[in-house]
């Protein structure tokens, strides 16, 4: 499977640490969101409703130690950091809900780019299949969305990812499958939903 770089705004929003990530933008917390992600192979597609919820975003402080477990240790330095990381969300998926224990925003044009990550996949897209690879190692999950002053907006979803650091934005994010998923529609539930 061909190593899928993310966008680089949600690098600069991710785990390398550069000049000026202190613009980064906090509001909102606690906050939550629903999506409607897609899939599509050549197997058939699949759809499902998710929900992620912030409670608050990383510190900064956090966010270095982050960033340099990566730098110095690569995926597997980065997972057990990731994992020691306080808890300060969720992300649902149909039943199963993990943790989330990074995420940071940004401010983009009149609205903002989110990203979250987990200390553990959410799903492994066609790992049932009989020639299917292993699982092992693909141990995060990373969704990233940009929503604009309404609260509306789209992203996409790795549910089992590997990170190096690299490429030409500085991580570099493995996807299980191959494909991620479509947050074809993301919309900022009201307080209190």
């Amino acid at each position: 499977m061909p190593v899928r770089t993310l966008t680089a705004a949600l690098i600069v929003a991710a785990v390398v640490a550069a000049p000026g990530a202190q613009s980064m933008t906090r509001p909102g917390a606690p906050e939550s969101f629903r999506a409607n992600g897609q899939i599509l192979g050549a197997a058939g597609g699949a759809a499902s409703a998710i929900h992620i919820q912030i409670d608050k975003y990383t510190s900064d402080a956090d966010h270095a130690a982050l960033a340099d477990a990566l730098k110095q240790g690569g995926n597997e330095a980065f997972v057990a950091a990731l994992r020691k990381a306080p808890k300060i969300g969720s992300l649902k998926v149909g039943n199963r809900s993990v943790a989330i224990h990074w995420a940071r925003a940004q401010a983009q044009g009149g609205g903002r780019r989110i990203a979250v990550a987990t200390a553990e996949p959410v799903f492994f897209a066609g790992a049932g299949a009989v020639d299917a690879k292993p699982t092992a190692g693909y141990d995060v999950a990373v969704a990233e969305f940009t929503v604009d002053s309404t609260g509306l907006g789209k992203g996409s979803m790795a549910p089992a990812a590997k990170v190096k650091a690299g490429g030409p934005t500085g991580v570099e994010i493995e996807d299980y499958s191959g494909k991620k998923i479509e947050l074809v529609t993301v919309s900022r539930n009201l307080p209190g939903k």
